[in-house]
Parts: C-alpha cells; structure tokens; sequence
C-alpha cells in the first residue's frame, strides 16, 4: 500500500460522484427524487442525468445510460454489489417519510451493535441504498 502522506501529496480529491450505469435512466431518477428528494441538475442529450440535493448541491448522483459511449464497452453492464449509503439527520423520519411514499423496504429499520441505525431499498437496477443515522 503507498505512503499514505505521498498519496495525498499525488492525488486531491475535490469531488466523488457516483454514477449509476442503467437502461432505466428515467425510473432511476424518479427513484432517487422520490427517496432523497434529489433534483435534476442537469440532463444531457438523454444519455445522462446529474441529480442534487436543493438543500446541498455537493451531495450528488449520476444516472448513465448503460450503454453509452462513456462507460468502455467491457463495463456497459448493470450494476450489482454496489452499496449506496445516505447518511440522514432523522433515520425514523426518513423510514416513514419512504413508507409513505410506498417505497419497497429490502432491510427493515433497526438498531445495528455497530452504533448505526437503519434501514436499506432498492433502486430499479437493485442497487442497494443504505439510509442511516447515529442515534
């Protein structure tokens, strides 16, 4: 493993963005307003979708057309083992708020012995999403 200290001196991140490779660009970004209220930031040419946070627009997600030149032909394929994670500032607000909007629970709202409770759904191309809080 490289030197910690050089790495940092090598590389500064400014930004980390997932993106979401997906044929199912317009259900995904329903999926992702509905859960987090995120909104579009901007869209372009039907072959990527960025979405924000309004409250913050640093916190961020990209939805890519599967099968775009974007992404090496050797990687156009859905996403899988993936694990988003949304940390949140009311976990039990949050878990009724995505009941009520009749979103499919995959792990049902708990208290974890690491000290996080929380609860995961899925996004229409299964991509789990972890949203948590520290009580």
């Amino acid at each position: 493993m490289p030197d910690q200290e050089t790495a940092t001196d090598e590389i500064v991140v400014t930004r980390l963005l997932p993106n979401i490779c997906t044929d199912r660009v317009e259900e995904t970004r329903d999926f992702y307003a509905a859960l987090l209220g995120f909104v579009v930031g901007f869209e372009h040419q039907g072959w990527y979708t960025q979405m924000a946070s309004p409250e913050n627009p640093q916190l961020q997600i990209g939805i890519v057309r599967r099968n775009h030149e974007f992404t090496p032909k050797a990687f156009q394929k859905p996403a899988q083992g993936v694990i988003i994670s949304a940390q949140v500032a009311d976990v039990d607000a949050a878990y009724s708020e995505v009941l009520k909007r009749g979103i499919h629970i995959e792990l049902e709202l708990r208290d974890e012995s690491f000290g996080m409770r929380r609860f995961m759904v899925a996004d229409p191309n299964g991509v789990l999403v972890n949203v948590f809080s520290f009580p």
